[in-house]
């Protein structure tokens, strides 16, 4: 015999849900007791979703007033670092080594310009017109290299010479010191004569015979030119040092940054202008810069330019990271809201769902900037996964609410119990989600240690948001909707 028991539910003339059919209190702790059993847990969070339902216009003030600090701190004081090697942990014996190279032979920020041309001649005077431009705007530009010239390294000139050559000088000049101290009697034509006579009668070796003979021939010669071209002086002495006349005629040469063919030339140079607070780094002067290689490829056209070095490759990568999330961000909040509006055959509760994302979002900012206090190219990605993840809450929490209210639950009662009968699984499923991405923080790789961090820490507060705002936002949306029109 097929037993069935039959509630009879008695009218209510309750304003706060007309037309539905609301249970009453004790009705609805007897089901909540029994859907949840005695969880703890969902005991606590329905306790914090009723406190948040009899005051929802407090705890969405409390909520906007949250969003507006986590905004203006995220304004303020969040950082982004557009440098690789703030991708990895300065400790590493890999970026120690690194470190070591930048502070000897100087940090690797330069850009190199890259000029491509049929003759030589071109690229010279496409390089000439790009330097000088470049050295008219030192607030962008600094070290700009792109010839040698020989005036610029006759200071330098020593560096280049062998040891045998200095030590060779060093001796010379100790001959000259007396004269060089003041003794100029010395240098009188016949005092000359008297020493390298009795310096040829003292040489003991062929090399220092044809070396006194070489300064007399060099002493005859010059007397010689002075007597012919009167005024005109040359040196009677020896040099200090013996250079090869190859080597010297390079050194009255301008050298271009050219390779050997003579199709390429290149110009290095140095940002000066950088934005700590933007993704885009050195964007100032890479801008400015390509601004100039365009004025001169318009004033030159036979020659091509490009632009490249590790600030440049650094600059588009992060410029197409930040444009990149962007659209992944709307993209993928417009594909959620779709599919939510087709799902719920509604608008109110999908926007709804949105705002609770939007607000844990704004939380998971203010986190981000109190507990690490940047972003970089990967961390920034935490926001697609919060819109994948968070969402998930919001909808699993508006799918038991409607299907309570479908039962004849009232308004308040529905949300308390969806708290207490889901709570425990959204928050299950939440604190899973974050730990998972909190192991990424035992890695070495800086870049998904942080994401980790903030994927994980933007997961829990996205499942408090939907304890909180989201029932509050649902009272107020609500109160004057039936269970058919849910």
């Amino acid at each position: 015999m097929d037993r069935r028991m039959t509630v009879v539910l008695p009218p209510s003339d309750s304003s706060e849900d007309p037309g539905s059919l609301p249970i009453s209190g004790a009705r609805v702790r007897q089901v909540a007791e029994r859907e949840h059993g005695d969880s703890r847990i969902g005991h606590f969070l329905s306790k914090v979703t009723g406190s948040c339902v009899k005051r929802p216009w407090t705890t969405l003030g409390i909520a906007a007033i949250s969003v507006v600090v986590c905004a203006l701190v995220s304004v303020l004081f969040l950082k982004f670092k557009t440098d690789r090697s703030d991708l990895i942990n300065p400790s590493a014996d890999f970026h120690q080594r690194w470190m070591r190279y930048t502070q000897s032979f100087g940090e690797a920020n330069d850009l190199v310009v890259v000029v491509e041309g049929k003759t030589p001649e071109r690229i010279k005077e496409a390089l000439d017109d790009l330097g000088a431009r470049l050295h008219h705007e030192p607030e962008f530009f600094s070290n700009i290299l792109f010839k040698v010239e020989p005036g610029e390294l006759r200071s330098k000139g020593l560096q280049y010479l062998a040891p045998e050559q200095l030590a060779r000088g060093l001796e010379r000049l100790d001959e000259y010191r007396p004269i060089l101290a003041g003794n100029w009697d010395l240098v009188r034509l016949e005092t000359i004569a008297v020493i390298l006579k009795t310096q040829l009668e003292a040489a003991k070796t062929p090399e220092q015979v044809d070396g006194l003979l070489h300064h007399a021939e060099r002493l005859i010669a010059s007397l010689s030119h002075s007597i012919e071209k009167s005024g005109d002086f040359t040196n009677p002495w020896p040099d200090l040092l013996a250079l090869d006349p190859q080597m010297k005629a390079q050194g009255n040469q301008t050298v271009y940054l050219i390779n050997d063919a003579g199709t390429m030339g290149f110009l290095k140079t140095s940002p000066v202008q950088k934005d700590a607070t933007s993704f885009e780094g050195h964007t100032k002067s890479i801008d400015r810069l390509r601004e100039l290689m365009s004025d001169v490829v318009s004033a030159i056209p036979e020659v091509q330019m490009s632009l490249t070095g590790i600030p440049v490759l650094e600059n588009d990568e992060m410029r197409r990271s930040q444009a990149d999330m962007g659209w992944a961000s709307m993209i993928s909040e417009a594909g959620v809201l779709l599919l939510m509006l087709i799902c719920f055959r509604g608008v109110r509760h999908p926007i709804i769902g949105m705002i609770m994302l939007g607000v844990g979002t704004a939380w998971t900012f203010g986190f981000t900037t109190l507990a690490i206090g940047h972003l970089n190219i990967l961390s920034i990605s935490f926001v697609t996964i919060l819109i994948g993840l968070g969402v998930d809450f919001g909808i699993h929490f508006l799918a038991r609410y409607i299907q309570h209210r479908q039962q004849g639950m009232e308004l308040k009662s529905s949300l308390v119990n969806t708290s207490g009968r889901v709570g425990v699984s959204i928050l299950t499923g939440a604190i899973t989600s974050a730990l998972a991405f909190f192991c990424a923080a035992f890695t070495d790789f800086l870049g998904v240690a942080e994401l980790g961090l903030i994927a994980g820490a933007g997961i829990l507060l996205c499942s408090f948001a939907t304890f909180t705002i989201l029932p509050a936002m649902l009272v107020i949306s609500d109160r004057h909707r039936t269970a058919a029109q849910l």
